[in-house]
């Protein structure tokens, strides 16, 4: 059970640092944030600042020290932080995926890999890091996270939340399409909100396909895409390139009441193995409104069903 008492203190300590350091030195209020965190977690800051400032630190940082505070905790606190930073810097708040997907996404992940390992995970547009710890902090075991970002301030936010919950993470600060570097059980990403204009370069499909090759045999892809990504005029070449090295495994709509605009739907992607089948069954669902506990549960039971009928599959 989570603490709101905790979440509060939590949010007042780099709330209070962060707009100090917005008032005395107009720094963006996400990036006092992250100054907050470098001098919990290291006694520094990126910026040298006055012998009065650091003592206002210093008793900001006595209030929570030593104070016991659970990951999502600690990640609730700082979503509500960055919602504040990115209203002061006018910039949507669609940034940040919605809790309850990275919950359900959660529940995914335990279903598929119920009867496999899970090491680690990459996300190759990580922003803050908020869909990737909110789906793995419902985990029981601990998973490694490698993070790309193109924007520094979000890549230092999505390092600093790792390390805040001790989740053992590396973070590179470069355009998704350059990162070549490894192995991963699990991909899992938030398809930013596209500019179709472009009809031949539709940028998904591009990250889809290049992050691919960072997947294990056997490994899985989930991607929250919006719902016309099986609409556009490259759709069938992008089908016929995926089905060389991966099976269509799942797609889930989600309840378009989760988005102000752009409703979006999980893909669930299988990179093929030797001793992998191809999926004909595949696993499509609409998600009802969470707040309709009756009919969202009877989808769970659909879903339970679906994977109790392809578990070995799946494994």
């Amino acid at each position: 059970m989570l603490d709101d008492k905790k979440i509060e203190q939590f949010y007042d300590y780099f709330d209070k640092f962060a707009d100090h350091l917005y008032k005395q030195y107009t720094t963006p209020y996400i990036k006092g944030m992250n100054e907050a965190f470098n001098f919990l977690l290291d006694n520094e800051t990126k910026v040298s600042y006055s012998d009065s400032d650091n003592t206002l630190f210093s008793s900001l940082k006595d209030e929570i020290k030593g104070e016991p505070f659970k990951n999502e905790e600690v990640r609730k606190a700082v979503q509500l932080g960055l919602l504040k930073g990115y209203k002061h810097s006018f910039s949507s708040n669609e940034l940040i995926t919605p809790d309850t997907i990275g919950i359900f996404t959660g529940y995914l992940v335990k279903k598929l890999f119920k009867n496999a390992s899970l090491n680690n995970c990459l996300d190759p547009l990580i922003g803050s890091g908020n869909y990737v710890y909110s789906t793995l902090n419902q985990l029981d075991t601990k998973v490694d996270v490698v993070g790309v970002d193109h924007n520094e301030m979000r890549i230092n936010m999505a390092r600093n939340l790792g390390d805040l919950m001790d989740i053992k993470n590396q973070m590179y600060f470069q355009d998704t399409f350059s990162f070549f570097n490894g192995e991963y059980d699990l991909v899992l990403t938030d398809m930013p909100i596209q500019d179709t204009s472009n009809k031949n370069d539709y940028f998904p499909y591009k990250v889809i396909n290049h992050h691919l090759e960072n997947l294990l045999p056997g490994g899985f892809f989930i991607a929250v895409i919006e719902n016309d990504f099986f609409e556009q005029e490259q759709s069938d070449i992008f089908k016929k390139e995926l089905s060389d090295k991966a099976h269509l495994f799942g797609l889930i709509k989600l309840s378009e009441s989760l988005f102000n605009n752009n409703p979006k739907s999980i893909l669930i992607i299988q990179k093929i193995a030797e001793d992998l089948t191809d999926q004909k069954d595949f696993l499509l669902a609409n998600l009802p409104p969470f707040t309709d506990i009756e009919a969202f549960n009877k989808t769970l039971d659909k879903i339970d069903t679906w994977f109790s009928r392809k578990e070995d599959d799946i494994s």
